[in-house]
């Protein structure tokens, strides 16, 4: 059975960068954020360069360079962040194709589209600002 809600990597790199970035005024650079975060520093920038392309992030080369926020923290989603990375989430929980179920009613029921609806609404809402209110490890 398919997963219900997946979040990738991709995803949880994006969310935890930018939230990183959202409790700092200097800029940070890709190295800074792969040793806080633990993660490979070149899956990182391969988010980092994704998140730059849609304007979210801005970066800036030389010593005193790094990766800031573009646009204020209030006004990112984390539902935004995950269609930036992964495209639209769509559900998709009958490997049956449309028109060839012998059933007059879906097996499953509604429950997962109603999940969905939430799950939805729940990442439109919250924005790397909230997360951002979070202390920092040191």
């Amino acid at each position: 059975m398919s997963k219900l809600f997946n979040i990738s990597e991709a995803s949880n790199i994006a969310v935890h960068s930018l939230a990183m970035m959202a409790n700092r005024t200097e800029h940070l650079s890709a190295t800074q954020l792969s040793e806080a975060l633990h993660l490979s520093r070149n899956h990182l920038a391969k988010v980092l360069q994704m998140l730059a392309r849609h304007g979210l992030i801005t970066s800036t080369r030389g010593p005193k360079g790094g990766f800031v926020l573009n646009r204020p923290a209030s006004e990112i989603s984390i539902y935004d962040i995950f269609v930036i990375i992964d495209g639209k989430p769509e559900i998709d929980h009958c490997r049956i194709a449309e028109g060839f179920c012998p059933f007059d009613e879906c097996v499953f029921g509604d429950v997962q589209h109603k999940l969905f609806d939430e799950y939805k609404h729940y990442y439109m809402h919250r924005t790397i600002e909230e997360i951002a209110l979070f202390k920092e490890k040191n």
